[in-house]
């Protein structure tokens, strides 16, 4: 039986069908390095754009605004800025050696293909050369998941959620969620903290047992 939203006191949850999990994501990441190696432009782009959506939960609009001049990918010291989350707020986003690497070879294959990588160039092209809008993100994530044979109903904002919860699992430490997520309030994260609870697992795995 599938489990849907729900809502609790007014606080949404965030429940098993508002995020994908590992076999999931390693299947979605798999399906598009295949579409990646054609070298077909927005085939390289497209997978650009979900392999940076899953390892840093960027919110969309978020992601649009990425330029050049956002990636600092120093080895071991590897960061994205955002300028202006939400509430205008800005933040750095730590990132592995993987998407580190991962980006620096996008950053190659622009400068090969010809797109601009000035400081103030967008990280993510539309098809008319100008910045991506959230629609058409919208667009690139559906077609992933058409794509790789996963449920169609996942939004975009999926990756988001599937990012804080690895983060939290890998990590447990709620504060460092909160602030790659940049929420404002732990409230927010504690969310996450809850769907994951080992305690309560094992508690009702306990119930009537033998």
């Amino acid at each position: 039986m599938k489990i849907r939203g729900a809502m609790a006191r007014g606080t949404w949850i965030v429940t098993p069908d508002k995020f994908l999990n590992s076999v999931q994501v390693h299947a979605l990441r798999r399906t598009m390095e295949t579409e990646r190696r054609t070298r077909d432009r927005y085939s390289v782009r497209n997978a650009a754009i979900i392999e940076t959506l899953l390892g840093t939960g960027l919110r969309v609009s978020e992601l649009c605004s990425l330029t050049i001049a956002d990636l600092f990918l120093e080895r071991g010291a590897a960061n994205v800025l955002v300028r202006s989350g939400k509430g205008g707020k800005a933040r750095l986003v730590a990132i592995n050696a993987s998407l580190a690497t991962y980006l620096s070879g996008f950053f190659a294959w622009k400068q090969t293909a010809g797109e601009a990588v000035f400081p103030s160039s967008p990280l993510f092209l539309s098809e008319r050369g100008c910045k991506l809008h959230r629609s058409a993100v919208h667009r690139v994530w559906k077609a992933a998941l058409e794509s790789a044979g996963l449920p169609l109903h996942h939004g975009v904002h999926a990756t988001r959620h599937s990012y804080a919860v690895e983060v939290y699992r890998r990590t447990r430490d709620l504060r460092l969620t909160q602030r790659l997520l940049g929420h404002s309030s732990p409230n927010t994260t504690q969310i996450y903290a809850s769907l994951l609870d080992d305690d309560v697992r094992r508690g009702v795995e306990a119930i009537w047992a033998a």
